[in-house]
């Protein structure tokens, strides 16, 4: 039991690893095959509309098929069965179901006959292809199709009895273990200890999931007795410094590359949550890789096979490599620890991004100042403004939906008014001397915030106003500080560093005794982070991402509110903090 952290340090004079992961080819007696790694939930139909080969052809290959899948059995597809004119237009096998994209001119009724299903179930399904467009993906309901068999319809289970394996280059028993849910210790055990190890070419026996949990559901392991693995993959871009990790031994760390600086405050705060959850019971191997910041480094690290080994990843820290990374692992959990867009986690299921988005940002505010004062005269500002159009219509739709929902409401929907960029057009005559006033303006122009604020100012002393903008507005120079207070300046924020709480106060002690050196954003974001999913993955197991709202911490800085936008995509950050100006500083709101 216990936390084992290990530093590598790759560099670019690193040799190519082998090819990204794909699907294996095998030749068997002289005839070609691909072949398919049955993952949970997959049937029979499905992999042979994927694969376009007819469902007979893998039974015929495959007769141990047709009595059921099992997760992790391999199946054999035949090349020369593979139907090339289906084959470019067939439907990507996700998460056990069919993703089927919308090709020009093709309607609701053909593609519910094209897979057996009544139109309605499709609907039910994807109740948004009401209105098909050609690029739209559509999921279909593989248990719903009509006339195939059962035992071609049936979802992969976990096996009731011992699979025998025959072991590929490369493979490792975790890599086994994680394949057929089964701890790979009992996979050791079933086979005489294993004492020459795991040999290309031998044959060994694959036990039956132990546990009941694990057959009601496989993806979900509480593994008390064996240790998880976890990869730190950090830009600390060592090539590009005079030498590794020199930065988190100094105080001066301003001449170091910037990626640098960022990875080892990240690495310093994450050490500080791994401390933590040791002394918790956490059993973990944690390995630390330099992935840099350009294809040429992370490239050799993502290819290597054991990454097929690793439970959870926290990095990196780049878009392209976490995509890269998804693809090549998509058993193992990433988490994308800095702000990205939400393109990060689109079609990728087994990515999370813990960094709110603008639009998160916005929809919160909205709701906060909805559901706070519900019984204020709320005004929502929409200047003609390009490329803001969007947020203003995203800020009106969140705030009605929350309004909607207080009972305690003055009117029923949030008053608009028309701002231009250098007067306040109709907004003084919308204001009430008799109720406190809170103005939305959710812009970042310079010129449009900095006349609001100034001409806004005067009439605080007629009017009660509570002005709600973005965070933005604090990096503006042309907008004073004493004038946002005045005006009880309020935002939503992704993060807040509270200098006077006691917890905040003995996180930067200890950093400074232990680093010499001060905290920074970066350090404080790879304590929360690394300490949020390693207790997700100690206390609920590989199925975390099912039972996040489960997932208990105290955050130094950031909160988690975990969400996935469809079954297709990723999770998302939807947790914000409400900050006000006062005393010129600035205050979390309850």
């Amino acid at each position: 039991m216990g936390v084992t952290v290990r530093l590598f340090i790759l560099c670019l004079a690193l040799t190519w690893a082998g090819g990204a992961h794909a699907q294996e080819q095998r030749t068997v007696n002289g005839r070609k095959y691909t072949v398919h790694i049955v993952e949970a939930g997959e049937t029979l139909f499905a992999i042979a509309r994927t694969h376009a080969v007819p469902v007979d052809m893998l039974v015929a290959v495959n007769p141990g098929a047709q009595d059921g899948l099992s997760i992790g059995e391999e199946v054999l597809i035949p090349q020369d069965a593979v139907v090339k004119k289906e084959l470019k237009s067939a439907p990507v096998l996700r998460n056990g179901e069919l993703i089927h994209q919308v090709r020009k001119k093709e309607t609701l009724f053909g593609i519910s006959r094209q897979y057996g299903i009544d139109i309605n179930q499709l609907l039910e399904r994807n109740p948004e292809a009401l209105q098909l467009r050609e690029g739209m993906e559509v999921v279909i309901p593989v248990a719903e199709v009509e006339g195939a068999p059962a035992n071609v319809l049936a979802p992969a289970e976990v096996a009731t009895e011992g699979i025998a394996h025959t072991v590929q280059a490369g493979e490792t028993l975790f890599s086994l273990g994680k394949r057929y849910a089964v701890d790979p210790e009992a996979i050791k055990a079933a086979n005489g200890g294993l004492p020459e190890g795991l040999k290309a070419g031998a044959v060994i026996q694959i036990p039956a999931a132990a546990r009941e949990e694990e057959a009601a559901n496989p993806s979900i392991r509480i593994r008390e007795q064996m240790r998880y693995k976890v990869g730190l993959l950090l830009p600390f871009s060592i090539a590009k410094n005079d030498s590794a990790l020199a930065s988190a031994k100094v105080a001066d760390e301003a001449r170091y590359y910037m990626p640098t600086r960022a990875a080892v405050q990240f690495y310093n705060g994450a050490r500080m949550a791994i401390d933590s959850l040791k002394r918790l019971g956490l059993n973990a191997d944690i390995d630390v890789l330099d992935v840099g910041d350009e294809p040429a480094v992370w490239n050799p690290v993502i290819k290597r096979p054991e990454t097929q080994d690793y439970d959870l990843f926290i990095g990196p820290f780049n878009r392209s490599a976490i995509e890269q990374l998804a693809r090549a692992n998509p058993r193992a959990h990433i988490v994308c620890p800095v702000p990205q867009s939400n393109k990060v986690i689109l079609g990728m299921p087994n990515v999370s991004k813990v960094s709110p988005t603008r639009s998160d940002l916005v929809k919160h505010a909205a709701r906060f100042v909805a559901n706070r004062f519900a019984t204020a005269n709320i005004i929502l500002l929409r200047p003609d403004i390009a490329g803001e159009k969007e947020t203003q219509q995203m800020a009106f739709q969140a705030m009605n939906e929350a309004l909607h929902q207080r009972v305690d409401r003055i009117r029923d929907t949030v008053l608009v008014a028309r701002p231009g960029k250098r007067d306040l057009g109709d907004l003084t005559a919308k204001l009430d001397a008799n109720r406190q006033n809170v103005i939305m303006a959710m812009s970042e122009d310079v010129e449009f915030v900095t006349t609001l604020v100034t001409k806004l100012k005067p009439l605080a002393a007629k009017y009660k106003i509570r002005l709600v903008g973005m965070e933005g507005w604090n990096a503006m120079p042309s907008v004073s500080v004493n004038d946002l207070e005045v005006l009880d300046f309020t935002y939503a924020a992704p993060a807040f560093f509270d200098l006077a709480d006691p917890r905040t106060q003995g996180f930067t002690t200890t950093y400074r005794e232990r680093y010499k050196a001060d905290v920074d954003n970066y350090a404080l974001l790879g304590f929360d982070v690394t300490f949020y999913y390693l207790k997700a993955l100690f206390t609920q197991g590989l199925g975390f991402t099912d039972h996040f709202g489960e997932v208990s911490t105290e955050p130094l800085h950031m909160g988690f509110r975990m969400s996935r936008t469809g079954p297709e995509n990723g999770f998302r950050n939807e947790y914000a903090i409400m900050l006000e100006q006062e005393g010129l500083q600035l205050v979390r709101l309850p």
